[in-house]
């Protein structure tokens, strides 16, 4: 009996669809994953979406089920520290922000 409920488990850990970690290239569609799998603009949540353009490659997160997508990180962009500036740019309006410690 528990030999047939540890395969049943095993069954369906092999066959959900945990989260997982996942590299795309950011185009008008969504995000390219493969040759056969664009993620539909719709599935993707997260901070960062407002800030990818196309042609960027991202780190994403699918959550389970694959329903959802979160972009965690823009590859190849600057790493931000204490004392840099940054520029964003959002609706061809331009941003320039300073990083500087945030005291609580």
């Amino acid at each position: 009996m528990i030999n047939e409920i540890k395969t049943i488990i095993q069954n369906y850990l092999n066959n959900a669809k945990l989260s997982c970690l996942m590299v795309g290239t950011v185009s008008d569609e969504g995000i390219k994953v493969s040759d056969k799998l664009t993620i539909p603009n719709e599935l993707i949540r997260g901070n960062l979406k407002e800030f990818v353009k196309p042609g960027d490659k991202v780190r994403l997160i699918r959550n389970h089920g694959g329903q959802e997508f979160f972009i965690v990180e823009i590859i190849g962009r600057p790493l931000i520290t204490m004392g840099t500036t940054i520029i964003l740019s959002k609706d061809g309006q331009t941003y320039e922000y300073k990083v500087e410690d945030v005291k609580l």
